[in-house]
Parts: structure tokens; sequence; C-alpha cells
């Protein structure tokens, strides 16, 4: 499939639990790309985005608490790439809806694809970078 993503060490933030939750997300987007490339059901496909949304809001939730725990000065900004990558995500989940074309949902999946690329290429590695700093190059100990 030409719009697979796979992951690759470009995209890790060098911390293993936000790692594992990004390879778990690249799946969803896959799985998502899947359906509207073998042009399964609007229903299979509108799953499939909803669990890409799901997944997102947990996630992004999960780095917004470890920025506090961290005390990252940008976590103010980082939440609000969030909220708007979400909003994003619902607009374009309510596009699926209402629609029945394939064209459509192929927009869509890439938009979605190019959505968490961007994200993780220009804000996450904002955060690595911080945490790194800040911790002589090692990723945080697991907590709990």
């Amino acid at each position: 499939m030409p719009w697979r993503l796979e992951w690759s060490q470009e995209l890790s933030v060098h911390i293993p639990e936000i790692d594992a939750e990004h390879k778990h997300f690249i799946e969803l987007i896959n799985a998502l790309n899947e359906a509207i490339a073998e042009r399964m059901s609007l229903s299979e496909v509108r799953k499939r985005m909803q669990d890409v949304l799901d997944d997102a809001v947990a996630h992004f939730d999960h780095e917004e608490i470890l920025f506090i725990e961290w005390g990252y000065p940008e976590a103010e900004q980082h939440a609000r790439e969030h909220a708007a990558a979400a909003e994003i995500f619902t607009n374009i989940m309510k596009r699926i809806e209402k629609s029945e074309q394939d064209y459509e949902w192929v927009e869509a999946g890439l938009q979605v694809k190019q959505l968490l690329v961007a994200h993780l290429l220009n804000e996450d590695m904002k955060y690595r970078d911080y945490w790194l700093a800040q911790n002589n190059g090692q990723a945080p100990l697991k907590q709990g």
C-alpha cells in the first residue's frame, strides 16, 4: 500500500512508553488506510477512524500528564497543538461519516497520516530534545 506508514528511528522520541504508543497509533492509521484501500464497508472505515480518534485523545492526555510531571516548559503550547489535532481528527471523522465516496475517504486517510507525521516530527521532537537535555540523554524510568 503506497501510503503505509512505517516506524523508523527518525520518529522515536527515545522514551519507550511514548514510542510504544506512537507505534500503536501508526498501526491504527495503517489499519484505517488499509480499510480505505481495500474498499471495506463504510461502517468499517468509520470504526477504524473512531479507533484512531480515541487513541489520539488517550495518547495526548497521557503526554500532557507526563509534561506536568517533567515540568516541561512548553506543555501549554503542546496541549494546544493536541487540541488542534484532535479537532482536525474530529472534523475528518465527520467528513467520513457524511461521505460514501471512496476518493473522499482516501483524502481523509492521507490527511490523518500527514497530521501524525507532522506532529511527531515537529512537535514531539521538541519535548524529546527537552527531556534528553534535562536528563543527560537518558529516557525516563517507567513509573509504577
